[in-house]
């Protein structure tokens, strides 16, 4: 987490925001590194977060049962509250509201006494009243740093998305009030530990861009599903208000207007080698013909009669990783066998000292000798990377005053792929194409920049499979369809026509 929040901080805007959520078992490692990476004076450290709940957890015959997760708050150089936010405000209590007055200019105000604790009660009757003004009391006050308004994911029935997939799941109440506090309609809203989507899907209700991202594909699935339902909800919300002439339904305001209804995939950084290095390793293994040694430390395994080792796919093959190498070799000095380094990546200096290394060798007749396997460029065994795209075959027509959308085939090279590697000796049979489609929208009026769903096929159970055949309302003169088809990987294939 330090050098994912030494990158958050570059990233930010200079009155950017990050907010931290943890439990009580790291909390406290959290403040420490975001105090050196943020700061800990005031323009930094903005508050602790208490987010109370009443799913409480704990032996209640050792300890209290604990009820609450705790949420830092940072700013790279001063950020600011936006109080007149409506989440960020709660009712003032009744207590309150019904001490309030009004001073000789109108101003509405409580009164709380201030006194020693050690006054006696005459005393305290004589002390001044300490004056609170109030803007609007119906405009409420600003939330303290306490907030027990708002439930557990797991007391919102409808937003639980499997409590074992993500157990720090957020609400969607919690982050509208984050992110209503800490930006405006302009700003963009960065999550990248997206998990249930949660936080993407509060800031496209609020009118928010906003970047997901997660390492898990599952969660980009998930994520992708209830947005879809999101766009759709916020699309017939403006086709409603645009029947009634209204610009957006009454009472709402304009952080309410979405910042866009579509959003995009992107498939970054060699997602499938970066899962863990133990899965990279074995897919490794396994392209280029490497034996597995269980009881080698540092090795990986065997290739032919040389040692192999694989280079974490986190970073290029550096001196460093040579450096190591060389130490490791030191200390087994009977070792007589030659080695093979596998590595995604290596740094220009990487040449020069494998050529020296195996001049001396070749001088001396000293063993190990090192031959480097870079998988994005080696001619042998580049088809580690070989990546075949989906493709897809639609019939787009307009048919009177409707449009018919037709998807006659789609094909997922990858998704056989992973399929063969399941089956063994036997090839995967996939009876029906849908099967390998997660799902699909379609924009009927697509200006050519901007995808706007106006229909999605977003099937509601694990087993159902998408219709695959749509027709829908023609808007008046030509217009161009555009379809996208998003398999189970999470794989895009774009068809558009002109109809």
């Amino acid at each position: 987490m330090y050098e994912r929040l030494l990158l958050l901080r570059e990233l930010l805007s200079e009155d950017g925001s990050v907010f931290v959520h943890c439990d009580h078992r790291r909390i406290h490692h959290f403040r420490c590194i975001l105090d050196e990476v943020f700061g800990s004076g005031e323009d930094n450290f903005i508050n602790e977060i208490i987010w109370q709940h009443q799913i409480m957890g704990g032996s209640h015959e050792k300890r209290f049962p604990k009820a609450h997760e705790t949420v830092l708050w940072y700013s790279k150089g001063g950020s600011k509250l936006y109080s007149d936010a409506p989440n960020v405000r709660v009712p003032f209590s009744d207590y309150v509201l019904n001490s309030m007055k009004k001073d000789e200019q109108g101003r509405w105000y409580y009164e709380r006494r201030r006194m020693s604790r050690k006054a006696t009660h005459e005393e305290a009757a004589s002390k001044a009243h300490t004056r609170t003004f109030v803007e609007d009391p119906q405009k409420g006050t600003v939330v303290t740093d306490v907030w027990d308004d708002m439930p557990s994911y797991q007391e919102v029935v409808d937003e639980r998305q499997g409590s074992d997939l993500y157990p720090t799941q957020k609400t969607t109440s919690l982050l509208t009030r984050v992110i209503s506090a800490a930006s405006r309609p302009t700003d963009i809203v960065l999550d990248c530990f997206g998990g249930s989507g949660t936080t993407a899907v509060a800031a496209q209700k609020l009118g928010r861009r906003w970047i997901g991202c997660d390492i898990n594909k599952g969660a980009i699935q998930t994520t992708s599903k209830r947005l879809q339902t999101i766009i759709a909800e916020q699309i017939a919300a403006r086709e409603e208000a645009s029947r009634q002439g209204e610009l957006i339904p009454t009472g709402d305001t304009k952080a309410s207007i979405p910042a866009q209804l579509s959003f995009a995939v992107y498939r970054v950084n060699d997602y499938d080698l970066r899962i863990q290095h133990n899965e990279a390793v074995n897919l490794a293994c396994d392209h280029i013909g490497v034996t597995r040694s269980r009881t080698d430390v540092y090795f990986d395994g065997t290739l032919g009669k040389r040692l192999a080792k694989i280079i974490p796919f986190g970073h290029p093959l550096t001196l460093l990783d040579l450096e190591e190498l060389k130490k490791e070799l030191a200390a087994r000095p009977n070792e007589d066998r030659d080695v093979v380094l596998v590595c995604l990546g290596k740094e220009i200096a990487v040449d020069a000292w494998v050529e020296d290394w195996n001049r001396i060798r070749k001088r001396g007749e000293v063993p190990n000798k090192i031959e480097v396997i870079e998988l994005r460029t080696d001619p042998k065994y580049g088809k580690f990377f070989l990546h075949q795209p989906a493709k897809a075959r639609a019939d787009i027509r307009r048919d009177g005053e409707k449009i018919l959308v037709e998807i006659k085939d789609f094909i997922s090279p990858t998704i056989i792929e992973r399929l063969k590697g399941q089956s063994g000796i036997l090839s995967p049979q996939i009876d029906d194409w849908r099967a390998m489609v997660d799902c699909v929208m379609i924009d009927s009026t697509y200006d050519g920049s901007v995808f706007n769903i106006t229909f999605s096929d977003v099937p509601e159970k694990k087993n159902d499979l998408v219709t695959g055949r749509y027709e829908f309302p023609a808007p008046d003169g030509r217009t161009t369809v555009a379809v996208k088809i998003i398999d189970m990987l999470g794989e895009e294939v774009f068809i558009t026509k002109e109809v």
